[in-house]
């Protein structure tokens, strides 16, 4: 896949034919996809960047934290651990459940090479692959982190990523200013938690990037994530609506 994101003008009318071929049942050596045999779509990134595009979100968990919520004018943007991503069915280690563990699902979209200082129109066209993440984050380190205003170290563990990355367009209509307009479907140990609505983001993914690419270049395979998909009506005992992998 990487490989796919540094030569992506020549290796996408490759998978374009290849995908095709898939489709229509042509292609050699064809068998039934099984989740649970696939890694992450990239189970070793460059770098990953999470924003917070949801400021319903960013309310919440800053009131549930006791701290200022600075959501406004910009996005908000961390620098995540990025050099491994769990596959989709595979076991999340943790420390201790006393960290507070919780679950963050997540739109997310994969770059080709983006430029320092692109605007928003023309980071649009640097998005390559949409996938859908689990963010697990450790509550109580986090809240100790956040107070001391540097970034996330210990509260952020490596993620949890779907086994398939879609080029934007396999979404159609529902791809649309830039911003998936479907529902996150939650499901927490095989039992519906919610259903928050993606279109809702305050921040595109454009401007996401763009955000993200403000003063550097952001190599090919730059992952940047939506945040927690919420919505104000709907939150956790935490204060936030969050998805999961079937666990």
């Amino acid at each position: 896949m990487q490989s796919a994101l540094d030569h992506w003008e020549d290796a996408s009318l490759v998978l374009h034919a290849l995908a095709t071929a898939v489709e229509a049942g042509t292609a050699s050596d064809l068998s039934p996809f099984r989740p649970e045999q696939a890694l992450a779509p990239l189970p070793r990134a460059w770098q990953w960047l999470d924003g917070s595009a949801f400021l319903s979100h960013a309310a919440l968990m800053a009131k549930v934290f006791g701290t200022e919520n600075v959501a406004g004018e910009l996005p908000l943007m961390y620098q995540g651990l990025s050099h491994r991503f769990l596959a989709p069915t595979e076991p999340a280690p943790f420390r201790s459940e006393a960290d507070g563990i919780d679950f963050e699902g997540e739109f997310g979209v994969i770059t080709d090479a983006v430029p320092m200082g692109v605007g928003p129109e023309a980071a649009a066209k640097h998005i390559r692959l949409l996938v859908l993440i689990n963010d697990w984050s450790l509550r109580v380190l986090g809240q100790r982190e956040m107070k001391t205003g540097f970034g996330w170290v210990q509260a952020k563990p490596a993620c949890s990523m779907a086994p398939l990355a879609v080029t934007p367009d396999e979404l159609g209509l529902a791809w649309q200013d830039g911003r998936v307009q479907l529902p996150l479907t939650v499901d927490w140990n095989g039992a519906r938690f919610g259903m928050p609505y993606g279109g809702a983001m305050s921040f595109s993914f454009p401007e996401l990037v763009a955000h993200a690419a403000a003063t550097r270049e952001l190599c090919a395979g730059t992952i940047v994530g939506s945040g927690t998909v919420s919505r104000r009506c709907c939150v956790n005992q935490r204060g936030a609506m969050v998805w999961s992998l079937m666990v």
